[in-house]
């Protein structure tokens, strides 16, 4: 005898069937998403202690990025750099509390930590720094202004109180009218203005500007010339 099925019992298991061919796709892909911004276990083991050694994801994510996903060496260098605080949040007064937060940045998330002693305020807020080529003629060329008081001599590792000072400065300091058209030009002519994003940074760099020009008389393709050669975007 010929026996015959129900059409609802076919339905049913094929959308059973469907279910678990979406549920075992939903899992791969998760799975692949996770492990492409992930130690795996084919990582080098030198090089996941220093992965596991950075204090925030951000640097995590940025040395991931330096070592090509742990299989590489990283200059000593960058590893310190990627130790640092990186952080786009125009806001430091945080840093300097008992609790400090640290804003997030294009390249990881926020974070809180115990304590920020012993660390700067750091680049690679908006990129990946892997060639230190430049950041090392950078570095040569802001010694011209070593003769003025608390100017970040490695804009890449800059000192919370030092940042705050600069940031300060710019909140409360006005130009006149010449100077601001001095000031005008400098962003014009800039390759970025003070910075990539408005991050802590941009308002450092504005107010060391308007200081260059109101006490220094700094022209705008000399302060221009400071502000191209401090950049910390890290590309």
């Amino acid at each position: 005898m010929k026996m015959e099925i129900p059409i609802r019992y076919l339905l049913a298991g094929g959308l059973s069937a469907v279910a678990i061919i979406s549920l075992v796709f939903f899992i791969g892909y998760h799975t692949s998403a996770v492990s492409e911004n992930s130690p795996t276990q084919t990582s080098d083991s030198k090089l996941l202690e220093i992965y596991n050694s950075i204090p925030t994801q951000t640097g995590k994510n940025i040395f991931l990025a330096q070592s090509d996903k742990l299989t590489k060496p990283v200059d000593p260098e960058l590893v310190d750099l990627d130790s640092q605080i990186i952080s786009c949040s125009p806001n430091v007064d945080g840093l300097l509390t008992s609790s400090p937060n640290i804003g997030g940045s294009c390249t990881g998330p926020s974070v809180s930590l115990s304590s920020t002693s012993g660390k700067y305020l750091g680049g690679q807020c908006c990129g990946v720094l892997k060639n230190t080529t430049e950041y090392h003629e950078h570095l040569e060329k802001l010694r011209q202004y070593s003769d003025i008081p608390d100017i970040p001599l490695n804009p890449y590792k800059t000192p919370v109180d030092i940042a705050k000072k600069w940031i300060d400065y710019d909140s409360k300091t006005t130009l006149n009218t010449s100077e601001q058209a001095v000031y005008d030009q400098v962003m014009k002519i800039s390759t970025e203005g003070p910075c990539c994003c408005k991050c802590w940074h941009y308002y450092v760099n504005e107010g060391i500007a308007k200081k260059l020009v109101h006490d220094y008389g700094y022209n705008a393709k000399q302060v221009a010339h400071f502000w191209d050669v401090s950049d910390i975007c890290g590309i």
